[in-house]
């Protein structure tokens, strides 16, 4: 910490505990600079600092004074204009997005499902098949409501990278975008609320 902060912090100690009140004169430049064995230049700064602060206020030609108490303006009331849903419908380019058939040379991006035909998958095939070699019949069974404690415990390895300090007991893992939605919803709205989103979602 500079020489000019811990000074700062040194004075505005003492006005927040009453040494110096409201309207009282601080100290001079000079008589600080010679107190505490600083420069001038840093106590101008330190006193620049407590004027960001509101802690101090300068005068011309009379140097600086603890700012007399102000009343704030009361804040402007707060309209709460009537919440009305609004309808914005365009499910129809979604459905028929749906019913369309596949076609080779178009790739449909709306589609979360992998081209099964295309010689790329066939690593993705032979992992499946490994897996479930390996599998005994408990795989087969229903895991935590959590998720597999395997999985979570990787993406909260993943997510130490993006700068979340989470751990696998603070993850849930979701069979898809809408009940990891749904979820969401639930945790931070209210019966009632109005919730904007995407359309097509």
């Amino acid at each position: 910490m500079t020489l000019y902060v811990n000074l700062a912090d040194l004075l505005g100690t003492r006005i927040e505990q009453g040494f110096y009140r409201p309207g009282d004169r601080l100290p001079s430049v000079r008589a600080l600079s010679a107190e505490h064995g600083v420069s001038l230049s840093t106590v101008q700064q330190a006193y620049r600092l407590l004027e960001d602060n509101g802690l101090a206020s300068p005068r011309p030609k009379s140097g600086y004074f603890v700012p007399m108490e102000r009343e704030l303006p009361a804040l402007p009331g707060m309209g709460k204009p009537a919440q009305r849903p609004v309808e914005i419908s365009q499910w129809e380019q979604v459905l028929e997005l749906v019913r369309s058939v596949p076609q080779k040379d178009v790739i449909q991006l709306g589609r979360g499902m992998p081209d099964v035909t295309t010689p790329t998958i066939k690593p993705l095939l032979r992992s499946l098949a490994q897996i479930s070699r390996r599998l005994d019949l408990p795989g087969l069974y229903y895991d935590n409501v959590y998720g597999v404690l395997g999985l979570r415990e990787q993406v909260a390895r993943l997510l130490l990278d993006s700068g979340c300090q989470l751990g696998a007991e603070d993850l849930v893992i979701t069979t898809g975008c809408h009940e990891a939605l749904s979820c969401s919803i639930r945790a931070v709205c209210e019966p009632g609320d109005i919730v904007a989103v995407d359309s097509p979602s």
